[in-house]
């Protein structure tokens, strides 16, 4: 009968860590697990960038514009700063008074961002 109730406790302490180490294995997961990126719409409030005169390939004279990034205003109006770098994808440039929609990954990096056609 001892071994029955031994053999019982042992199987519990085994099922306890087994348990413990599947919990912390959930809690370890990869970031974009845990919080998917996110998805953001508001309205241009402010564009901060810098713009100079650069030629085509044809040799022409143009204007490019490189923001660097977005002011936006929520509908419940919170204002959100939306930081651009080389690797956000934008369609088509925003000013202000557009309406955008942002995708933001879990670590906060704006990775897209698309103006909503009225």
């Amino acid at each position: 009968m001892k071994f029955l109730e031994s053999g019982s406790l042992a199987m519990a302490i085994v099922i306890v860590a087994l348990a413990a180490v599947v919990e912390t294995r959930a809690e370890a997961g990869s970031p974009s697990e845990s919080s998917p990126s996110r998805i953001v719409t508001g309205e241009v409030a402010q564009v901060e960038g810098k713009f100079y005169m650069a030629k085509n390939p044809q040799g022409e004279v143009t204007l490019d514009i490189e923001d660097k990034f977005y002011v936006i205003t929520s509908q419940a109006g919170e204002e959100m700063r939306l930081e651009l770098d080389d690797n956000t994808k934008v369609r088509k440039r925003a000013n202000p008074g557009d309406k955008i929609e942002a995708k933001i990954s879990p670590k906060g990096h704006t990775l897209s961002v698309t103006r909503i056609e009225p």
